[in-house]
């Protein structure tokens, strides 16, 4: 397997940063991305972002690239397959044009809890994180723990924004 290569990763959701460390951890033990958490100076990696149209994230974008990572990864809910193009746009112009340090986009469809429903075999009406909290008294805090309930073959398979995050940690 190739070097790891360092990557910061400034996520949406509160949770998301637990969640995404853990994730990244059980990927690297099933040899499936061969990535690193970039150490940052007075910071945690997964950084939690501000919503998008806050200076901050510009702020948090340029002392990212201060670290020297391969690359930063920004993750955002995408809200509904309808809006997603839309989002995405919205995310890109809030990424500084003269930043140097390669910035990746991932944007779930709906939200994180996509890929827990989809691991599970859920389908939701609205949101998945309404579908889990109505099968299994699912609250945000809870996220980090559903890592390991994560299928990666079926996520694979029948998750867009999975195969995405894959061929991201995997470029």
């Amino acid at each position: 397997m190739a070097m790891n290569r360092e990557v910061v990763i400034i996520t949406e959701d509160a949770y998301g940063g637990e969640f995404f460390k853990r994730l990244v951890d059980r990927l690297k033990k099933e040899g499936l991305a061969n990535i690193e958490l970039k150490k940052l100076s007075g910071r945690r990696n997964p950084i939690h972002a501000p919503y998008l149209c806050n200076p901050k994230l510009e702020k948090i974008l340029r002392a990212s690239e201060l670290s020297k990572p391969d690359f930063i990864l920004l993750v955002y809910d995408g809200d509904g397959p309808s809006n997603y193009a839309p989002r995405k746009q919205d995310v890109e112009k809030h990424v500084p044009c003269n930043i140097k340090t390669p910035v990746k986009i991932l944007l779930f469809e709906y939200e994180i809890e996509e890929w827990v429903c989809r691991s599970l075999d859920y389908s939701w009406a609205i949101k998945p994180s309404d579908e889990l909290k109505r099968r299994e008294g699912y609250a945000k805090h809870k996220l980090p723990e559903y890592v390991d309930k994560l299928d990666f073959n079926k996520l694979r398979n029948n998750c867009k924004s999975f195969r995405e995050f894959l061929k991201i940690v995997g470029e």
